[in-house]
């Protein structure tokens, strides 16, 4: 009989882990409320610029996650996230400082590296530390830092860099001056320094060999075996996870500009209210996911967090294709509320799917070879195609909307086939799971 630790304690990892994927996610979209600034400081394209959110951070995070979700597996949890949590928060504030683009850029690999640690940490602590029915809640809680982060980004981002142009920057002991751009990124970065101290005294859950007597240490299961005994399981949910992923970073890149060129309202009221939708339907949403399988494994589903999926990307579906029939802004704000309340479950659910058909010896690499996935796949591929419809299908950057409203409507029902595909699978990969 398997023993978990002390509620407090569990929930104490959730709550870091939370913290540190609003954190992780301001980090990460501040760069987006910067790039005039940095354009005119270094004289960048909007190609270099590009760079500095797309490939300097999803290629190197698609690298790492590999590796780290290896240490994850391997060596202890709490130590990997808080030294992961230290080095992405230092290289934002280090961003701060750089004085040319190469550098900038090497720093934007180091918030990468860093930021790579979150899903396999968070996998296998939360794997550890909670039964499997009730394990959904808690991922839903600390997924539910992704759209904190990325909410306080739109809301509050703006303001920090309009009062730091205000007063033209600061001046820092044994640092001197920095202009409001390279201040921007040492305030946001601070805080996660702290953070990654606590992450560093969090109590390490015992893994389920420990609690089982059995040393595995020289005998650990290859990810890519266990990858290939459930290939048919893993394929089609794979696939339904890159398709949802797909308008999921779409809809989030484009966001704010569809908004922009349908009603012609300034980019501030859209960060306004696109910031409130995101930070109440999406969090509302990650946890409702999590909730939902929670419910749906104590009703004995052992394929919930793929049939949970499969009924939201089907319910994300009719807000998505509405925009483009709705001509009203608040008819838009409506729709886009409705669609982040269901399509924001890909955080969690698919992070509680690769972990249904993971052995703890692999969860965090599982939990890697996903974010691979995502990155590689949804968050290159996803805004590239609508770009595609709006250049080629439409010839109109005003007709945004409607290349976002076909995006969905491409993807998600090819989401929702293949997870409909994946769930006899998925139930079976679950039974014959040796634990």
């Amino acid at each position: 009989m398997r023993s978990y630790p002390e509620k407090k304690h569990g929930y104490s990892a959730v709550a870091i882990l939370t913290l540190a994927q609003v954190f992780a996610f301001i980090d990460r979209q501040i760069p987006s409320m910067l790039v005039e600034p940095i354009k005119q400081d270094f004289n960048l394209t909007d190609s270099q610029i590009a760079l500095l959110g797309g490939a300097a951070f999803s290629i190197f995070y698609a690298v790492m996650a590999l590796p780290i979700g290896y240490a994850v597996d391997r060596y202890q949890r709490t130590k990997v996230l808080g030294i992961g949590i230290f080095l992405w928060s230092l290289m934002t504030a280090l961003a701060g400082l750089a004085n040319s683009f190469g550098k900038l850029f090497g720093a934007r690999i180091g918030v990468a590296v860093g930021e790579a640690v979150m899903a396999p940490t968070s996998v296998s602590l939360v794997s550890d530390s909670f039964p499997e029915n009730k394990q959904g809640k808690p991922m839903g809680i600390i997924t539910s830092g992704v759209y904190i982060g990325i909410g306080i980004t739109l809301l509050g981002g703006g303001f920090l860099i309009d009062y730091l142009t205000e007063i033209g920057g600061i001046n820092l002991p044994l640092i001197g001056y920095l202009k409001p751009w390279q201040a921007t990124f040492m305030i946001v970065g601070i805080p996660g320094l702290v953070l990654a101290f606590a992450a560093l005294y969090l109590k390490e859950p015992k893994r389920i060999e420990e609690q089982a007597g059995i040393d595995k240490t020289g005998n650990k299961k290859n990810v890519f075996l266990h990858l290939k005994e459930h290939k048919r399981t893993l394929i089609p949910m794979f696939g339904g996870l890159i398709f949802m992923a797909l308008i999921f970073y779409s809809f989030s890149f484009w966001a704010p500009t569809m908004m922009i060129r349908a009603f012609d309202i300034s980019l501030s009221e859209v960060g306004f209210i696109l910031g409130i939708i995101t930070i109440l339907s999406s969090i509302t949403g990650t946890i409702l996911a999590g909730s939902a399988v929670d419910y749906l494994r104590n009703k004995n589903y052992s394929d919930a967090p793929v049939r949970a999926a499969m009924i939201a990307v089907i319910l994300a579906l009719p807000p998505i294709i509405g925009l483009s029939f709705i001509h009203s802004e608040l008819g838009a704000w409506i729709c886009i509320a409705l669609y982040l309340l269901f399509i924001s479950s890909f955080a969690p659910l698919g992070l509680l799917a690769i972990s249904g058909v993971s052995t703890g010896d692999v969860k965090g690499q599982a939990a890697a070879v996903h974010a691979f996935l995502m990155m590689a796949f949804g968050l290159s591929l996803g805004p590239q195609l609508t770009a595609f419809f709006t250049d080629y299908i439409f010839v109109d950057p005003k007709l945004l909307i409607n290349s976002i409203s076909l995006t969905g409507l491409i993807v998600l029902p090819i989401s929702a086939l293949l997870f409909k595909i994946s769930l006899s699978r998925y139930r079976e990969s679950s039974k014959n799971l040796l634990i």
